[in-house]
């Protein structure tokens, strides 16, 4: 093992990256220039590499695999990750390409009774949460799907929120009053395990409709975040999104910001409409936004944007009466409806 001190700083630098990525990525999707998003794009894929490195010899020490790893890696090297950052800093090397018996500790899937540590958990309400964790070298999903999540012998599936090359899972989660998971997760707390299982389903992004029609109720957006964040870091164009995100409200927004400053920076890419059901209510004080339940918005939005079956696709995300009530209404219209529920 190595030593405290050791794991100590490393933990620091890891958790130093995670919030370096966070702004690269941020500037990405904030960057109206193609040529320096895809610069950005690139910087991003070897800090999100060295990063994942990070946490693999964390990971390895903390779980007591780090036989033969004591210390942790270093800069320097030849390969492209460990190439000048862009910022003027020495990636850290990559480690010693693994041998037989190293493989195992290397390529250990995170269903394993270990699982992964919680990094960070943030409350937006007292029963809404984002939490993210390291995302194994060998999970590898498509934006929009889920995973079932497991903690303390319960588990759930949610939707992934963070994009393919972001080296963390990222979850926005509702806590529902006396719900098992619910109340394990209300104490879940960094360096907690979970296991996560293989990545299924899920709504995926369809490039063959020019338009793109998502509705979601709080959480609902999941999916369509990871699209948004992977439609942008692989340099696509051609597309525009339109997100009606619905809330009671307005401190439900877990990406709020995220999404209007997105739809700022690239007008011509993403429309975002959130829309709070009770905006008599004093939670709501100061709203300027749309009022009404999300579904009630689709009719109007589809008829003033031009939107046809022939040149969009609607997705819907959120509880099951949200579901229903749009496909009530785009039924006849002939539009190709893709759903998840989280009911």
């Amino acid at each position: 093992m190595a030593a405290d001190s050791d794991i100590t700083r490393t933990r620091q630098s890891a958790r130093q990256s995670l919030v370096e990525l966070e702004d690269l990525s941020r500037r990405q999707r904030e960057c109206g220039d193609q040529q320096l998003r895809s610069t950005l794009a690139g910087i991003n894929r070897r800090k999100s590499a060295q990063t994942w490195r990070l946490l693999e010899w964390l990971r390895r020490q903390e779980t007591g695999a780090g036989a033969g790893a004591e210390a942790p890696p270093l800069t320097g090297g030849s390969d492209p990750a460990s190439a000048d950052d862009g910022n003027g800093e020495a990636a850290p090397a990559p480690e010693a390409e693994p041998g037989p018996s190293q493989t195992g500790a290397l390529t250990r899937p995170a269903t394993t009774a270990e699982g992964v540590a919680v990094m960070e958990r943030r409350d937006v309400t007292p029963d809404l949460i984002i939490f993210r964790v390291p995302r194994p070298q060998d999970f590898q999903f498509v934006a929009g799907q889920s995973v079932k999540v497991g903690l303390g012998g319960i588990t759930r599936s949610y939707s992934i929120v963070s994009a393919p090359h972001e080296p963390f899972l990222e979850f926005f989660v509702e806590l529902v009053p006396g719900g098992r998971m619910s109340e394990k997760m209300r104490q879940m707390r960094a360096g907690d395990p979970v296991t996560l299982g293989t990545p299924k389903g899920g709504l995926r992004f369809d490039e063959s409709y020019p338009h793109q029609l998502m509705v979601a109720t709080v959480t609902g957006i999941n999916p369509f975040v990871s699209m948004l964040r992977d439609y942008l870091h692989r340099g696509k164009s051609g597309h525009h999104f339109h997100l009606l995100h619905g809330a009671s409200y307005q401190r439900e927004y877990g990406y709020r910001e995220e999404l209007e400053a997105l739809a700022a920076a690239h007008p011509d890419l993403l429309t975002y409409v959130p829309t709070v059901s009770r905006p008599e209510e004093a939670a709501n004080q100061g709203w300027t936004g749309a009022t009404g339940r999300v579904d009630t918005l689709v009719e109007e939005y589809l008829s003033r944007h031009n939107l046809t079956s022939g040149n969009t696709l609607i997705y819907a995300c959120g509880h099951s009466g949200m579901l229903a009530a749009v496909g009530q209404y785009v039924a006849p219209l002939e539009f190709q409806l893709k759903t998840e529920s989280y009911d």
